[in-house]
């Protein structure tokens, strides 16, 4: 942990230097590149860099916004990720696309409950590993229907492979139903958006709903069909200081019955509390509630954030028809942290963050990423 709070001051020392005053640009296409951390128990900690681009799809349009991601971590996992937030024909159309692949090589404590009698091939040091590598590509399109509310459509293309690392690891995914998949599929969306264009990296009063229906049937390439629904809510609203921003999200995710390990509601994907590892804890349901207040420390470059959030998981999962193989993973979570933030661009503010969680696992992670969390 005091290696990864020295990388953070390097990090922010060297953001003077990266960062630019750009407060006389308009409609300028403006590049962004900075280096990236995260540090967990579980994941181990990554170094990694970030390239973003602000452009202009067309003259009357918001701004739109293209991201890649790169990161390795001393567990040798990876990742690569590209990113594309469009806005085009006068923001009549959106076209959203995330693409990209992540090798991780995960290794768990062997909880106490997971074996009442440690088989004698098992060795409690070693923990329980296995590595997993996902190909995604996922692209949406939405239109505006009027001021504030649209309407679209997505296709998603996922390919899972797993593979155990010690006996442990090989009965973990037994146990759990994890197992290899490809699967397709396609979905509609419905979102309400009153952000305007300065609003759209960072939100000072406004609100934001997406609710997401979408289908995974057996002629796209997967075993057993299942479907899943998502509702994402965001409501922003002006702190203490007319510079402060206090954000809240309702977060919940139903998945049906023969939904696969990979596509279960998750905590740490999304953002949905931070501080836990991606894929540790899964069902097929979730809710979850958290809320940020962003201080800006006035007539700086810098803000300061103080978060925290709540998670109840049920549902179990579907596994490899065994039954509830995630019943373990029900329950309830929660996590909060603080952060620092940097302004790297203030026409649009378009933040580089800090944060450091814990969750009440009691485990700490450390995040360094651009854009907001939620």
């Amino acid at each position: 942990m005091k290696k990864s709070l020295f990388y953070i001051l390097i990090l922010l020392n060297s953001l003077s230097l990266l960062a630019q005053d750009d407060a006389n640009n308009t409609r300028e296409t403006i590049y962004r590149g900075m280096p990236t951390l995260s540090s967990n128990p579980t994941s181990g900690t990554g170094v990694g860099a970030t390239g973003v681009m602000i452009y202009y799809a067309d003259e009357d349009s918001s701004p739109s916004q293209a991201l890649v991601l790169a990161q390795y971590t001393n567990t040798d996992s990876y990742s690569v990720f590209a990113v594309n937030k469009m806005f085009f024909s006068h923001d009549k159309w959106q076209s959203n696309t995330f693409g990209g692949i992540l090798y991780n090589n995960s290794n768990y404590a062997i909880p106490g409950e997971f074996f009442p009698v440690l088989p004698p091939s098992i060795n409690p040091d070693d923990g329980i590993a296995y590595n997993v590598t996902i190909y995604v590509l996922i692209q949406q399109f939405l239109y505006s229907l009027e001021k504030n509310f649209y309407i679209g459509g997505q296709f998603y293309y996922v390919d899972q492979q797993f593979y155990a690392n010690n006996v442990a690891g090989q009965i973990f995914l037994n146990e759990k139903g994890i197992e290899n998949s490809k699967r397709a599929g396609y979905g509609v969306t419905f979102q309400y958006d009153s952000r305007r264009v300065s609003e759209k990296f960072y939100a000072y009063d406004s609100s934001f709903i997406d609710l997401t229906v979408s289908q995974f049937p057996e002629f796209l390439g997967i075993d057993q069909a299942y479907a899943n629904a998502i509702l994402n809510a965001r409501k922003y609203i002006r702190g203490f200081k007319s510079d402060d921003v206090f954000a809240m999200q309702l977060y919940g995710q139903y998945s049906s019955e023969k939904t696969p390990d990979g596509a279960l509601a998750g905590l740490g994907a999304r953002n949905v509390l931070r501080g836990f590892a991606i894929g540790q804890y899964k069902t097929r349901n979730m809710l979850a509630a958290q809320g940020e207040y962003r201080y800006r420390i006035t007539s700086t470059s810098f803000r300061l954030a103080a978060f925290g959030g709540y998670a109840n998981m049920s549902g179990g999962s579907y596994g490899n028809g065994a039954g509830n193989d995630r019943e373990e993973d029900n329950g309830d979570y929660y996590s909060g942290g603080l952060g620092v933030h940097y302004i790297l661009q203030k026409k649009q503010n378009l933040d580089y963050r800090v944060n450091v969680a814990y969750t009440n696992k009691k485990e700490t992670s450390i995040y360094a990423s651009i854009n907001q969390a939620f």
